[in-house]
């Protein structure tokens, strides 16, 4: 094999998966999203938080799953929650795309629009719809940078 082309394999080998490249906060104008390496999110829009738990409802699990083999790329920000009384355990699911415009740049979207679809065990409520692809300048997309 040439020489060129095993520092080509080399190379190509030591690059950071998404996932890795993912976990760090990004910024920008009003809103914020933090990405740890637990899995555990944080997404914020102007003062709001997202996903702040209503009374009588406990958070058990925040985490974050991204899937690469998806043009463009898939992230899914869920959220486990079980009511106090009842225990009757929720999931919630905030679907996005995502895509690098940069090595510190990223940009992200989704469509703001509850969805009352369904699953079994537990039951899992989407905030919103998946986007297919990116737009020139819709609401719904944000652009962020590395902090």
């Amino acid at each position: 094999m040439p020489p060129i082309l095993l520092i080509f394999v080399f190379l190509f080998s030591c690059g950071d998966s998404v996932e890795t490249k993912l976990i760090v906060e990004w910024q920008g104008t009003d809103e914020s999203i933090i990405l740890n390496k637990d899995g555990s999110w944080v997404f914020t829009i102007g003062d709001f938080v997202l996903l702040t738990p209503e009374e009588g409802v406990i958070v058990e699990n925040m985490i974050w799953a991204v899937d690469d083999t998806q043009d463009p790329v898939h992230l899914d920000c869920m959220v486990y929650l079980r009511q106090i009384g009842s225990g009757m355990k929720r999931r919630l699911i905030l679907p996005l795309i995502l895509r690098f415009l940069g090595q510190n740049k990223i940009q992200i979207r989704t469509i703001f629009e509850p969805s009352n679809e369904s699953t079994t065990t537990p039951s899992t409520l989407y905030m919103g719809k998946r986007p297919t692809g990116f737009e020139t300048e819709p609401d719904d997309q944000m652009t962020l940078i590395r902090q």
